[in-house]
């Protein structure tokens, strides 16, 4: 039966995406998108491609930090290989933390880490992910507090109260692991991570955020009058809402939102182009590589097996 919830869920949350995407594009022509495609400068474009650079090579960063704490050594090549691999099949996949992590568990084990190691690694990069994820939002809600309220039309008008429970959920996993003390759930016990791996893990993370973000935003019309970080907190909900809906990289749902909450100001083809390009820049082509690379490893494997 949950099975079963989880598809409608996920139905019901395609279909709603779809609706807004018609919604949002009614009256914009195949044509006028091609026009804005043109239109798009070439440097903002390449910008964008060094900005997906960075940000994958900060997934590295995600597992040499785990890798420290478990006090496991390779070579920065493969872990380079696995995280980059690993992190473009889940940008691109349902599941995306199982995808990223059976990727990982078969590289890594090729290389002789344990498998108790390679489900630990995984799950450090989850709370990683997750501590990056809380630092953006009170980041976002707090520096530009109107946006998303004005843009949304809610019944409140600022998000700084948002932003300090998120900074004070952070101040407070801080505090527990500078404290050093084990948290006793029920019948679980569980013991903080080192105080200084906890800052290097938000600063990986929210680098990862900032970064995937500044691709979009540097590829958003010149002429929009939306400040970096209030186009963040636009961002983060757009990717919270993809993260719920599980579908491979958030498809139609991330792009459904971004264009529900930023048109107007921004006219919807110049908008959907832009978001186009992102898709191709930060989801699909590093998949090819990924996929390229990939395929090429289990070839030579298997030739060098037989």
């Amino acid at each position: 039966m949950i099975k079963i919830a989880a598809w409608v869920g996920e139905i019901a949350l395609m279909g709603g995406a779809l609706w807004i995407l018609r919604h949002q594009l009614r009256g914009v022509s195949v044509h006028e998108i091609v026009l804005q495609l043109r239109a798009l400068p070439a440097h903002r474009v390449w910008l964008s491609l060094v900005l997906t650079v960075a940000g994958y090579a900060v997934f590295a960063a995600y597992d040499l930090v785990a890798l420290r704490h478990l006090e496991r050594s390779l070579s920065l090549g493969r872990v380079i290989l696995s995280s980059f691999i690993g992190a473009a099949l889940a940008n691109n996949a349902p599941l995306s933390f199982l995808v990223g992590g059976s990727v990982r568990y078969r590289l890594y084990s090729s290389w002789g880490l344990p498998p108790k190691d390679t489900t630990s690694l995984v799950l450090l990069n989850v709370l990683t992910y997750s501590l990056g994820l809380a630092t953006a939002a009170a980041l976002a809600f707090t520096l530009e507090p109107n946006v998303v309220p004005h843009v949304l039309h809610l019944p409140f008008l600022s998000t700084r109260p948002l932003g300090w429970a998120a900074a004070a959920g952070i101040l407070a996993y801080l505090a527990w692991s500078a404290s050093r003390k084990r948290l006793q759930i029920a019948r679980w016990s569980f013991a903080p991570l080192p105080f200084m791996t906890s800052l290097v893990q938000i600063a990986v993370s929210l680098g990862d955020w900032i970064l995937s973000g500044a691709a979009l935003f540097v590829l958003l019309p010149g002429s929009h009058p939306v400040a970096f970080f209030g186009f963040f907190g636009l961002f983060i909900l757009s990717q919270i809402a993809a993260l719920i809906a599980q579908l491979p990289g958030g498809l139609g749902v991330f792009e459904a939102v971004m264009l529900a909450t930023l048109v107007p100001p921004m006219s919807a083809s110049a908008l959907f182009g832009a978001l186009l390009v992102y898709r191709a820049v930060y989801f699909f082509l590093p998949l090819i590589v990924a996929i390229a690379l990939l395929g090429t490893r289990e070839i030579l494997r298997w030739r060098g097996r037989h």
